[in-house]
């Protein structure tokens, strides 16, 4: 006998099963209902009555896909689910069925394969289906799929999971992700780095006839929002990168209708706007923008990852730079920097920093390489009067401090208009080319520590003296004021 009339027999079976238990019912109620007229029982009671039995027989048609075959039912669901979403789907247990809130099949230890390979694992997989038509398992209509805490297990090419659902035909339906795990890993399967999803959705919005998909997510221990739109009709992708945390926005537009697909990037910082253009070829990424005061050119290469960029500004204000609330200080704790994949070669040149009128002419040379980020070879004058150096600097974050840990440079080029500068005492002023020491900033306490302090190549005992005091101290340079003080007394102990 075929499965099919093993099928039918069954299901015959427990048709007449239900139908024997409602023939029993019913002829319940009616003899309570016979038993109502003679006792001239008002009719409010005829009313529960209805509601009682329409109850029954709501809840019985509810039910019905409890006598479906759970080895067929899958198979269904495989099948539309792989049709309508592009997604390779793999039950290693069986299916519950729930009526509550809504109708739907529950199944746990869920396979998301590609290629037959497996990409994630669903520990929880919420199938919910149409109230239409639930008479026979071929017309079960799938409407939303929920997954819930998911670990992808994601290589490069695998991204085509979510590209695709950003190009399905338009449906009044959605697929949430929720409380999971994107683990990105290389050939080696070695997890590069993990994006944990909050919570993600993808939709049609058949208002703006664009296919969506929007994320809370958390890289790093870095909070943010983000969301892809699709507009098929203009052949154009819209995302937009959000975190409050530290301050930046950024939204972009590619054009892929093109070979070569271009696009614009505007990024607002804290409070500063800057618009990119770039172009996107199959392994990296050029980047590019210019106008009277300030120029950016980089490129980003894929495989291996790798980031280069130059940026030129005429001016540019560091006053948020090293504060409390410093986007670079909130970046370092993500820890965002330590990883072992991340190559980098950043050159910032600036011409004036507006927020102090005596430093000018910043030559910021940033270099990330396997988690460590390096500032040697970065320079800076005070005035016309200074050029200030700094060689085998690191940024090191350890124990929930951050410091800035290296070797500087100070060459005087006009000595004397220095001393003006300062008022630094006629007594005082001799004959100085070079000093260079060894410092460590404390960039949370705003504190210096100086150590092997040299001038002209010479080591001198009364700075040692003066500096080991200044650094028990645990003075702050915070002003002006103090700086001009610490700078004068520097010349006070030189003189002796």
């Amino acid at each position: 006998m075929s499965k099919n009339n093993q099928f039918a027999k069954k299901l015959t079976k427990q048709f007449l099963s239900i139908n024997s238990s409602i023939e029993r019912y019913f002829n319940s109620l009616n003899f309570f209902f016979t038993n109502f007229k003679k006792r001239k029982f008002v009719n409010k009671h005829k009313v529960f009555l209805t509601f009682g039995i329409s109850l029954i027989l709501v809840l019985s048609y509810f039910s019905l896909p409890t006598l479906f075959n759970k080895n067929l039912i899958q198979s269904q669901i495989q099948n539309h689910i792989l049709k309508k979403y592009n997604i390779d789907i793999q039950f290693n247990e069986g299916l519950i069925y729930t009526i509550f809130p809504k109708p739907h099949y529950l199944a746990k230890n869920v396979s998301i394969l590609r290629d037959k390979r497996n990409i994630g694992n669903i520990k929880n997989f919420k199938i919910l289906i149409s109230a239409n038509n639930l008479f026979s398992y071929n017309n079960i209509l799938i409407k939303d799929l929920i997954l819930n805490k998911v670990d992808f297990n994601i290589q490069k090419e695998d991204l085509s999971f979510f590209r695709n659902l950003l190009n399905l035909e338009p449906n009044e339906n959605e697929i949430i992700i929720k409380n999971s795990n994107i683990f990105f890993i290389d050939r080696n399967e070695e997890v590069l780095f993990i994006n944990k999803i909050v919570s993600s959705k993808f939709f049609y919005d058949s208002k703006n006839l664009k296919n969506v998909f929007s994320s809370k997510n958390e890289i790093f221990n870095l909070p943010f929002k983000f969301s892809i739109k699709n507009d098929k009709f203009n052949k154009k992708i819209i995302s937009n990168f959000k975190s409050k945390k530290i301050r930046l926005n950024i939204l972009n537009e590619t054009y892929y209708d093109e070979k070569i697909k271009r696009g614009i990037l505007n990024i607002r910082l804290i409070n500063k706007n800057t618009s990119l253009n770039y172009q996107l070829k199959k392994n990296s990424l050029i980047f590019y923008n210019s106008n009277n005061k300030n120029f950016y050119k980089g490129v980003i290469d894929f495989k291996p990852f790798y980031f280069f960029a130059n940026f030129n500004y005429d001016g540019l204000s560091t006053k948020n730079l090293l504060s409390d609330e410093s986007i670079l200080i909130d970046l370092i704790k993500t820890e965002i920097f330590n990883n072992k994949n991340l190559n980098a070669n950043i050159n910032l040149d600036l011409k004036d920093i507006t927020n102090i009128n005596e430093l000018n002419n910043l030559i910021l040379k940033i270099k990330i390489q396997e988690g460590d980020l390096n500032f040697s070879d970065t320079s800076l004058m005070w005035k016309k009067d200074l050029k200030i150096s700094l060689k085998e600097t690191f940024l090191n974050y350890d124990d929930n401090e951050i410091r800035l840990i290296g070797k500087a440079f100070l060459n005087f080029k006009n000595l004397d208009n220095f001393y003006k500068s300062f008022q630094v005492s006629k007594n005082y002023r001799k004959k100085i080319d070079k000093v260079d020491f060894d410092f460590i900033y404390n960039l949370e306490k705003k504190t210096f520590s100086f150590d092997n302090v040299r001038v002209d190549g010479n080591e001198d005992e009364n700075l040692e003296k003066y500096f080991d005091k200044f650094t028990l101290s645990q003075k702050r340079i915070s002003n002006k004021i103090t700086f001009k003080n610490f700078v004068n007394n520097f010349f006070n102990a030189y003189s002796g």
